[in-house]
């Protein structure tokens, strides 16, 4: 997966994934501004090859809970992106489908690299306006999911209450080119990540656990083109994009083995995980 800055040049960086009502692009844009939002703050989407299914047309503003299950055979992702002024949701999904990306688009992270049969939740603030979503994995053929019809809009629309976000026990601060890893040792069970972007350009983040008998270069590698070669990782949890200075937060669960945190995004066609932006752990198995 890649994000709107790799796939722009992928626009992978889309997040609120199960807010948004499922649009073709080029489509009409029917956007619903009612003075009362729906009461859930959270969110389940279902991503299939190559749609999203169960994607509310509207969200409230504040923070919001993400729940995508990936009922496809590759790997999934939701990006989520704000309307720049001058577009509406469709003309934006239509312009991104045909390359042109808006300069100084505005990501805001979404459940990233979810493998199939897998869920991966988030926890991201959306302030209210239209935003769309998409996903920007490659299949095999070389084409993204997005232009094969995987995207979205919808209005977050005002609330009454912003809500609040998870208890974490990890913090995870991205920088350029650099990932820090702050809190206790992370031992087998449930954890909540804190993902803050610290940097002046956009950030994504994976967890990958090394597969059994192969290496974290091995592992590396084998995420340069997921759809190619028999798998040495697997991702656990991730969130795509997120602007600099955003946080969001993820939800992953850990048995023991070795485990390296990366940003998928690339620069000048160079992964940041290339660049430095990776840290290795350790579960252990007591």
């Amino acid at each position: 997966m890649r994000s709107v800055g790799a796939a722009f040049p992928l626009i992978v960086g889309l997040s609120v994934a199960g807010a948004f009502g499922h649009h073709s692009a080029g489509a009409t844009s029917h956007f619903l501004r009612e003075a009362t939002p729906p009461a859930s703050r959270t969110i389940v989407i279902a991503a299939h090859d190559f749609a999203y299914t169960g994607l509310p047309v509207r969200a409230p503003a504040g923070w919001l809970t993400v729940k995508m299950v990936n009922a496809g055979h590759e790997l999934h992702m939701l990006a989520t992106f704000s309307v720049p002024r001058g577009y509406t949701a469709s003309s934006l999904l239509d312009s991104v489908a045909h390359g042109k990306i808006p300069a100084g688009l505005t990501e805001w992270g979404g459940p990233n690299a979810v493998a199939p049969g897998d869920t991966t939740t988030t926890t991201l603030f959306l302030p209210a306006g239209s935003y769309a979503v998409g996903c920007f994995v490659v299949s095999p053929d070389g084409k993204t999911h997005f232009v094969k019809g995987m995207m979205g809009s919808s209005d977050v629309v005002a609330s009454p209450s912003a809500g609040s976000p998870p208890s974490s026990d990890q913090h995870i601060t991205l920088s350029t080119y650099g990932i820090q890893m702050a809190g206790p040792t992370v031992e087998k069970g449930a954890h909540t990540f804190l993902v803050h972007n610290s940097a002046k350009e956009r950030h994504d983040f994976v967890i990958l656990r090394v597969l059994p008998g192969h290496s974290v270069t091995e592992a590396l590698a084998w995420f340069r083109n997921p759809p190619v070669g028999r798998a040495a990782a697997e991702p656990i949890a991730g969130t795509t994009a997120l602007h600099p200075g955003e946080d969001d937060y993820l939800e992953a669960t850990f048995s023991p083995g070795t485990y390296v945190l990366v940003c998928w995004l690339q620069t000048d066609k160079k992964f940041h995980y290339d660049l430095g932006m990776k840290h290795v752990f350790t579960v252990p198995a007591t």
